[in-house]
């Protein structure tokens, strides 16, 4: 006697679609009497957006079961076989993030908040110009297609799909590469720790902007030296100018032999106190809070940045600095340094590598297109770098046709531009108060929103390690972070603290960034596998990615990361500072800050090898993804599945 298992399951199909319904869910009966073979499948999956409970489904399905005595002769083998699957499905649900963005607006913004910062107002225009101009939007669109947009995509869809931030989804997707969410962490605080010293000089200028004169505009100030001028440019050092004195005499106190004293600077100490206070309040009550604060302060600089370029754009000499930065020089594309600068670039900006994309798409709802979003992410993100390198040289051309010097004079990559060159060509400006408010709370505002998603990262982090217990405690974590990291930024608040944020951004915004990037690029293409992503995309959304991200995430990805990772480290340690390359020893603390973040890599593979030495290639395997066993007895073999965390599938084969 034979079953038609199509027919016999009709049924159940239709209560398959209706998830809502209220007809108790049974498993078909079966035929146990038959003298051939039967084979049966049963398939049911629920949905858990929402507050579904997963476990209220397998324990349906389990009494169910058990109701229809379909595992007949299965003996103890089978109770042990469930309690290590349930095992693993709590660990896979205790590592998750139970809340969701209030609106999918509130994630874009957020994102964009992120992803938009110092990197495209002050990096980008210099590393254009550098290297030829528009000849270098070819290599920086080709990379932002075939490298930053698959990364971001990646990232997004990982994040969603396994609803878990990097301390906790590497040992669940690719277990010997568990060490990298450690090194993500650790990424995360070094750069926490240096970039608020940044957003602190924001504030003391923003401050200053408010004075009844400009105090970068005088050489009347008691800081001031006797060669200092304003207007023009005399047969003296260049470093006399007012704004540069300002800078280095009063904003930093910067000794004039650049040598490193680590004598505090009240001003900073106050500053840096001021922006770790308002990141806190930002960020304590986690994505609630600021999910709602990145309504302002994703917005409000856009409205101050398209100000700027209006007013530049009409500028006397603004029309020619915008000609040279736009002008291409092909010969330079000949070389290596434009792709790799454009490749780091293309990953530092969007912030790969950190952890905070995981972060912030974990809390998406799990039919949210991630495709989607990384293009509208991205086109924003460039066009911020676009518009940002028409105001700095449209400020550029008019401080060029005033002082008469070249532009190639004017512009460094210094993070330190912002507080040189925009505030002197603003000073020559009507209104010029109006103008560096504006300016200054722009910087101020796209540098918080850079930090809310890595707070946001180490908070995550510490509620999942601690399994759950602090989830109602988000306050208090959240304070305990900000103070740790505000006694870390001490440091920056020296008169030695420009030379070590110049040392910590070159090597952590850079080098450890690509380092990290590969590394993951890497795990998902030839580990996790980019088929498995894209079926992951497919359970989640709907739809599976096209051949186009899953051929970058295979290949271009983490040969583009490596190749960038690589270059790098032929350049490690070449820091100008003040002129002046930085001493050897730099060199020793560059790769000991490597190390500090990367040593976790190779630290997370000797224990999970150590750890599972029984079962080598389980190193290797994803832990929240199907995998069948089977219970062998004397009647009945019984085909269980662990499944996605999304959702609960249970396939039954029986034999007589």
């Amino acid at each position: 006697m034979q079953c038609d298992s199509k027919s016999a399951f009709a049924d159940d199909d239709k209560l398959h679609h209706n998830p809502n319904s209220n007809r108790r869910q049974t498993l078909p009966d079966i035929n146990m009497k038959s003298d051939v073979y039967l084979v049966a499948k049963y398939n049911q999956e629920f949905s858990t957006e929402g507050a579904v409970n997963t476990e209220i489904v397998r324990k349906r399905n389990r009494e169910s079961a058990d109701r229809k005595n379909f595992t007949v002769g299965v003996e103890v083998g089978d109770d042990q076989l469930q309690d290590e699957e349930d095992e693993m499905d709590e660990q896979v649900k205790a590592d998750q993030n139970q809340t969701y963005w209030h609106n999918w607006m509130e994630f874009l913004l957020s994102c964009v908040g992120y992803t938009v910062g110092y990197s495209n107002i002050l990096r980008f225009p210099y590393i254009c110009y550098k290297h030829g101009g528009g000849s270098f939007l070819i290599p920086y669109f080709i990379c932002i297609i075939f490298i930053g947009l698959p990364t971001l995509h990646m990232e997004l869809a990982l994040g969603q799909y396994m609803r878990m931030g990097p301390a906790t989804i590497w040992k669940h997707i690719c277990p010997i590469l568990k060490g990298l969410g450690i090194s993500m962490i650790v990424c995360c605080i070094i750069h926490l720790a240096y970039i608020h010293i940044v957003l602190a000089w924001s504030a003391y200028y923003f401050y200053s902007s408010f004075q009844s004169q400009l105090p970068w505009t005088s050489c009347n100030n008691t800081w001031n030296s006797d060669d200092c001028f304003i207007d023009d440019y005399p047969n003296s050092n260049v470093t006399s100018k007012a704004s540069i004195q300002f800078l280095n005499l009063e904003a930093l106190k910067l000794a004039e032999n650049g040598e490193l004293y680590y004598n505090i600077v009240p001003h900073s100490i106050v500053t840096l106190f001021i922006v770790w206070i308002l990141t806190y309040f930002a960020t304590c009550m986690g994505i609630k809070s600021f999910g709602k604060v990145v309504y302002f302060t994703a917005t409000a600089p856009y409205v101050m940045l398209i100000t700027l370029l209006i007013r530049a754009v009409t500028l006397p000499g603004a029309g020619q600095g915008i000609i040279e930065f736009l002008t291409p020089e092909f010969n330079k594309l000949a070389k290596v340094e434009p792709w790799a600068d454009a490749i780091s670039h293309v990953l530092s900006a969007i912030g790969v590598g950190y952890g905070a994309i995981i972060t912030l798409s974990s809390y998406n709802r799990s039919d949210n297109r991630c495709g989607r979003d990384s293009l509208y992410i991205y086109a924003i993100t460039t066009c911020t770098s676009l518009i940002a390198g028409l105001v700095c040289f449209a400020f550029l051309g008019f401080l060029s046709s005033k002082t008469g010097k070249p532009i190639s004079d004017l512009i460094t990559e210094d993070i330190v531009t912002a507080f040189i060159t925009y505030p002197e060509a603003i000073a020559n400006l009507p209104n010029s108060h109006f103008w560096s408010v504006a300016f200054f709370l722009m910087l101020l505002l796209m540098g918080m929103d850079s930090v809310y998603a890595m707070v946001q990262t180490l908070l995550a982090a510490a509620i999942r390690l601690s399994e759950g217990r602090w989830e109602n405690r988000k306050p208090v974590i959240t304070f305990f972070i900000c103070a740790a990291l505000f006694v870390i930024g001490l440091l920056f608040t020296t008169k030695a603290g420009l030379f070590w944020l110049t040392f910590a951004d070159s090597n952590n915004a850079g080098l450890i960034v690509l380092g990290l990037a590969f590394f993951e690029t890497f795990a998902i293409s030839f580990i996790y596998g980019a088929d498995r992503l894209g079926q992951n995309v497919k359970d989640t959304a709907g739809s599976r990615p096209n051949s186009f991200w899953i051929l970058t995430w295979k290949y271009i990805c983490p040969i583009g990361a490596g190749f960038g990772f690589v270059i790098s480290l032929t350049e490690m340690g070449s820091i100008n500072y003040l002129g002046n390359n930085a001493p050897l020893w730099t060199v020793g603390v560059s790769v000991g800050l490597l190390l500090l973040v990367l040593i976790w890599i190779p630290l997370g593979i000797l224990h999970q090898l150590y750890t599972s030495r029984k079962q080598f290639s389980a190193s290797f395997e994803p832990r929240s993804l199907t995998k069948a066993k089977v219970v062998n007895t004397e009647n009945v073999i019984l085909t269980k599945m662990r499944k996605y965390p999304h959702k609960t599938e249970i396939n039954i084969i029986t034999t007589v």
